[in-house]
């Protein structure tokens, strides 16, 4: 199984008083809720510049993609600007990644910020920059005021030293087993959607982090049978689902979604955990994707092997 190559470099750490450049990459924002979330920021010690066309609408979006990819590179080649944070997600990213200079992106890593449909750009940067990213809380979500303590001490921990818990517990075992690899992954229903472009995962020797929101179990059944029809299950060193909120049906009975994830990784030895509370609802602890974890589906933990910053 080979892992995949090169090794990502990681940005380096933040500082108190750092500056924080927050864009919207995707969907159209609230202002109320961006506001609270930049206000969080200032109260945990650090500078805040909102993208200038953070709040901008056109159609569903916040703002044209040409727009939102220019200020998107703006804030990662600037220097004064430290990390990028999302202001939230929803839908778009995957529009801009054809007009990001990935090649200018690779010689300055940065941490950037977020999740959902910025699975796209986590991804994207780790793959074709070659960065370490960060799946987590996004400003005008958690930071605006759903943030569990537990949950932001990691965040913050993982960005400043790059070191947060040593391990995230999980509460099922689908296939036992012990494995290492490099994590990567992020909201399934985005993630499939790479599949044919120049943007699709190569999951070898990795540990593939899914989850989502609100899907019903025979979407999960659809999406993993394309993820697995087109080669991406076969050569991971393990899989963690999420704890895929929503996405029970209408019976709310889990045996349903357990028993068709069971069924598409039947076939596969690698070990299979469900319920890392990471993503849509729920605490959304922050995720170093590109860094070297160990998934124990014995002891239903995942534990962080490596630093995430410089």
């Amino acid at each position: 199984m080979a892992p995949l190559t090169p090794i990502p470099r990681k940005p380096p750490r933040l500082h108190p008083g750092d500056l924080i450049g927050v864009v919207s990459p995707a969907a159209a924002v609230g202002e109320d809720a961006l506001r609270r979330g930049c206000a969080e920021l200032e109260r945990l010690g650090f500078t805040v510049r909102i993208g200038n066309h953070a709040l901008d609408r056109h159609r569903f979006l916040a703002g044209t993609d040409q727009a939102r990819a220019h200020e998107l590179m703006t804030m990662l080649r600037d220097p004064a600007v430290r990390a990028v944070f999302c202001s939230r997600a929803g839908y778009g990213s995957g529009r801009v990644l054809p007009l990001l200079d990935f090649p200018a992106l690779a010689r300055h890593p940065k941490i950037f910020l977020g999740y959902s449909d910025a699975s796209l750009l986590l991804n994207a940067f780790l793959q074709q920059a070659g960065w370490v990213s960060f799946h987590g809380p996004v400003v005008a979500g958690e930071f605006a005021g759903r943030f569990s303590p537990r949950s932001r001490e990691h965040l913050l921990n993982l960005l400043t030293t790059g070191r947060g818990e040593e391990h995230l517990s999980f509460p099922l075992t689908l296939r036992e087993g012990v494995a290492e690899g490099r994590l990567l992954g992020g909201c399934l229903s985005v993630l499939v959607t790479t599949l044919g472009t120049p943007f699709a995962l190569d999951t070898r020797g990795a540990i593939l982090f899914l989850e989502d929101v609100g899907e019903k179990p025979y979407r999960i059944d659809r999406m993993l049978t394309h993820l697995k029809q087109a080669g991406q299950l076969d050569d991971l060193a393990g899989v963690i689902f999420g704890e895929m909120s929503g996405c029970l049906g209408e019976t709310n009975d889990p045996a349903l979604l357990l028993s068709v994830i069971n069924d598409l990784f039947s076939g596969y030895s690698y070990p299979v955990g469900f319920g890392l509370p990471a993503g849509h609802h729920g605490e959304n602890f922050a995720l170093p994707l590109g860094t070297t974890v160990r998934l124990d589906t014995r002891l239903q933990v995942l534990t962080f092997l490596e630093s995430a910053v410089e």
